[in-house]
């Protein structure tokens, strides 16, 4: 009884931290797109200055909003009762290679820095400022660099903190990046003094959690509201009876009308339109778009003519046009979605001439054939208004409208069926019947699908008024426990003219809405695009919302434990099955070159992609892999070092910024030169401005932390040997760095085998590709012309009728260190021909070409028919 009542704690427990690791809060600054006096502001010590004694630290959490017009000003500004002011800045002029800057008084300091654009919209980031009034000292910490200044005069101990406008006599400011703040810790003499989390979701003050201390801020928008309260990004018109296409990997809205194609960019303030150039497109009734992630492109579809019309954004021209005036549709408002897995569409239900249809039909991309799909178990109830989304077991399609016969004049009704589509088997589950709360309402036509919750999401509605809303509501997959989230979004409901979508963006970690409606008369559709930060809650739920730093600290190591030991348990059961993936999926991947996708987005591919997880391992999944089998691991490849302990835990975090560059240096140097690095070359890139006493007195103390920390790994520590430092014994732990320069020391050919272990190893991306130390670019180099050479040799022995699918795996990997590497790009365009991907083998010589001239200002010098013989 006793270790079943612990288990049921230790899961109360991580459901518990589960629910409060995934809140998000904060505050988000109204910038440029706002007037003057309504941009945001955050302003510590505002009825009595803050004081300290010698030493000061103000540490944050920062992020900056996607796709904006302007990110040029002030992030803080402390500023002491005798009128000195340090500042953080961000300055946009594009001539200016690091933009964030800090400076005090009226002067820059040398202290400047960047922070990739992908990493900083999609991600906090920490910052930390720390004042050594004795010494006259300023440091930065940021992204795991430390920053000195030396002030050229005293300052005092009492200071104001201002984030965003600044109003403040003498030191006035209106100008704020489009910014998010979180977590606020004020440090005296290394004693946490202040902590505003910033959690609220309402109101003009924020609580510091320690003394009560009251920050006031002007214009506030609290995350927390902008998790429960629909924002509108955009609302427009557009030509004909438009549809909407999202590509989820780039977060891209786009839509289709008969004159143009109208572009916008989820969280950003500008629309883009494109102007048809032949012409325009002849929309027909029941038509609907969707973006095709393989090729890249907006696809127009018209199930009645049989017809698939792809755009080309180069040529600003559709591939096929249909035919017009049509005679009507069978098929207003069906379901659709794209399956991977064989490149095709599938479409299910639509409404037409007094019908309802339940059919489930497939048009197929690369032969563009059409075929209808029997489904055998569960009835599928004739229907359109339905919702449906892709999970990993299966697609899911929720209720709709319709009658069980098909025909609109016996008993229509709306249907609480919830079903689970087997497409592998093509068999029908009927999982369960909604309650009654939903007898009277339909769905948007998509649902987002969260297998790691098992849950999902959609937005209902009752059609049977004219002013009617959109409903989020969120249920787990068996369709038993839903609950309502949000506030409702207004929508004009009138049948077949109305559209509505829900979708998600996963590095905006936001919900999208998008609401059309057709005016015949005027032949306009009103477009309307709504966002809601996720993970979302109800109506007022979060506020009054107080967190306890310290119950946080141990609920987060909990969570980082527990988390481990799950995924570590997972892998335990999936070890030995490999991941197996199709040409698509190969081509999905990477077009042409990674070029368009940031290092950020390649660490976190599940972040990018709709595959499902078994088609992909993240680099952490592997990294916790590969600790299985090889005990405990380190891996340079895909980021930044990652290190695994004995027991398949990864304990990166433990290693402070200077640790993990000691130990990056140990190995690189022990593994490269098969001896380490002198205790002179040290000193030289770590404590060049010690003293030979004081800089011994820091190698020995930096050694020993970490080799007490490397404990964790087993036998595996730092040692000197032969007068250098160096890694001992390096077969005791994983070391992919290692793996890879053995595979491929000294030797001019390779096995299949031997190819695929070293695809595996790149496959997570770059080396060190998130690392910027100075030391480091020469290995980084190295590393480059060691895999080009090495795959680009072993390439060039595949027969393309026999290794298409392999080539095409290798050129994909050689685009991660050459983008424009024109002998891979060959490569890879003659597979796609032979496996009878003609379009995307012209597709990917187009991206080529346009990244050459991006990259050379001129354009590439062969056509394509050229570039093949």
């Amino acid at each position: 009884m006793k270790g079943i009542s612990n288990r049921f704690l230790l899961c109360i427990l991580f459901l518990l931290i589960c629910r409060i690791g995934a809140a998000q809060y904060g505050l988000e600054f109204a910038s440029h797109n706002r007037e003057a006096d309504k941009r945001t502001s955050l302003l510590i010590g505002a009825r009595e200055s803050l004081s300290f004694e010698h030493k000061l630290s103000v540490a944050f959490d920062l992020s900056f909003l996607p796709f904006q017009q302007d990110y040029f000003g002030y992030i803080f500004r402390l500023i002491t009762d005798d009128g000195v002011n340090i500042d953080l800045m961000y300055d946009r002029r594009p001539d200016q290679d690091k933009h964030f800057k800090l400076v005090v008084g009226e002067d820059f300091t040398p202290v400047s820095f960047n922070i990739p654009p992908a990493w900083l919209y999609y991600n906090w980031t920490s910052m930390r400022l720390e004042l050594d009034a004795d010494r006259r000292e300023v440091y930065f910490v940021c992204a795991g660099k430390r920053y000195s200044y030396k002030l050229n005069k005293n300052f005092g101990t009492r200071f104001k903190l201002v984030f965003g406008a600044n109003a403040i006599k003498n030191f006035q400011t209106m100008d704020v990046p489009p910014m998010r703040l979180k977590d606020i810790k004020i440090e005296d003499n290394g004693r946490l003094k202040f902590h505003w989390p910033l959690n609220e979701y309402a109101g003009n003050t924020s609580s510091d959690v320690l003394q009560k201390n009251k920050a006031e801020t002007i214009n506030p928008i609290w995350i927390k509201q902008q998790r429960s309260e629909w924002k509108q990004q955009a609302t427009f018109t557009l030509e004909g009876q438009a549809s909407v296409a999202f590509d989820q990997t780039e977060e891209t809205l786009f839509f289709v009308g008969n004159k143009r194609i109208v572009i916008g960019k989820i969280g950003g303030t500008d629309l883009r339109t494109q102007e048809y150039v032949g012409g325009k497109l002849l929309l027909v009734n029941g038509s609907q778009s969707l973006f095709d992630p393989i090729q890249k492109k907006v696809l127009n579809i018209s199930i009645d003519q049989k017809i698939v019309s792809a755009y080309d954004s180069t040529t600003r021209s559709w591939t096929k046009q249909f035919d017009f005036p049509a005679v009507g549709t069978h098929y207003w408002l069906f379901n659709k979605y794209f399956d991977r897995s064989d490149t095709s569409i599938y479409m299910i239900g639509g409404y037409g001439h007094f019908k309802y249809t339940s059919g489930v039909l497939r048009y197929h991309i690369p032969s563009q054939s059409w075929d209808s799909i029997p489904f055998a178990g569960d009835e599928i109830f004739p229907h359109y208004l339905a919702g449906m989304g892709q999970g990993k077991d299966g697609v899911y399609l929720a209720g709709g409208y319709g009658s069980s016969t098909g025909d609109q004049m016996l008993s229509p009704r709306v249907s609480t069926d919830f079903l689970r589509l087997d497409f592998q088997q093509r068999k029908a589950l009927k999982i369960h019947e909604f309650s009654t709360q939903f007898a009277e309402t339909v769905w948007a036509n998509s649902l987002v699908v969260d297998d790691s919750r098992k849950a999902f999401y959609g937005l209902i509605f009752p059609n049977n008024k004219f002013k009617s809303h959109l409903q989020l509501i969120e249920s787990n997959l068996k369709g038993t426990e839903p609950r309502f989230l949000g506030n409702t979004i207004p929508f004009d409901f009138h049948d077949i003219r109305s559209f509505a979508d829900l979708y998600y963006a996963p590095k905006s970690k936001s919900f999208v809405a998008i609401t059309l409606f057709y005016d015949d008369k005027t032949d306009l559709t009103k477009a309307s695009i709504y966002t809601l930060m996720g993970p979302p809650l109800a109506v007022g739920q979060g506020m009054r919302t107080v967190v306890n730093p310290l119950l946080l600290r141990y609920v987060l190591l909990g969570t980082l434990t527990l988390i481990a030991l799950l995924i570590g348990w997972w892998l335990y059961r999936k070890r030995g099955e490999r991941v197996k993936q199709s040409v698509p999926k190969l081509i999905a991947d990477n077009p042409v070159s990674p070029s368009n996708v940031t290092p950020e987005q390649a660490v976190q591919a599940v972040h990018q992609s709709e595959p499902s997880p078994e088609q992909q391992i993240t680099v952490k999944e592997f990294a916790a892999e590969t600790a299985i089998q090889h005990t405990a691991g380190i891996f340079l490849f895909g980021g930044d070092i990652q290190i695994v302990d004995g027991d398949g835990k990864e304990i990166t975090k433990k290693f402070s910024p200077l640790l993990k560059e000691l130990l990056l240096i140990f190995v690189i140097y022990t593994v490269r030169w098969e001896r380490g690095i002198s205790s002179e070359k040290l000193t030289e890139l770590f404590w060049s401005d010690k003293t030979q006493s004081s800089a011994r007195n820091n190698r020995s103390v930096n050694i020993a932390k970490l080799n007490s920390l490397l404990e964790q790994m087993g036998d595996f520590r730092v040692t000197k040997k032969s007068g250098y430092w160096c890694i001992e014994p390096l077969d005791e732990v994983y070391i992919d760095y290692l793996r890879f320069s053995r595979l491929v020391l000294n030797k001019k050919s390779f096995t299949e085998e031997e190819i695929r272990e070293l695809l595996h190893i790149i496959d997570k991306g770059g080396f060190l590709f998130e690392v910027d130390y100075e030391w480091l670019d020469h290995f980084k180099s190295e590393m480059s012309i060691q895999v080009l050479t090495t795959l680009g040799n072993f390439i060039e022995n595949l027969q393309v009728t026999e290794n298409a699918e392999l080539i095409i795996e290798i050129c994909n990997k050689i685009f991660y260190f050459d983008e424009i590497n024109a002998e891979a790009m060959v490569y890879k365009c003659r597979s796609l021909l032979q496996l009878g991907y003609h379009s995307l083998a012209l597709q990917c010589y187009d991206n080529f070409c346009q990244v050459y001239l991006r990259l050379y200002g001129e354009a590439y010098p062969k056509s394509f028919k050229d570039s093949l013989e």
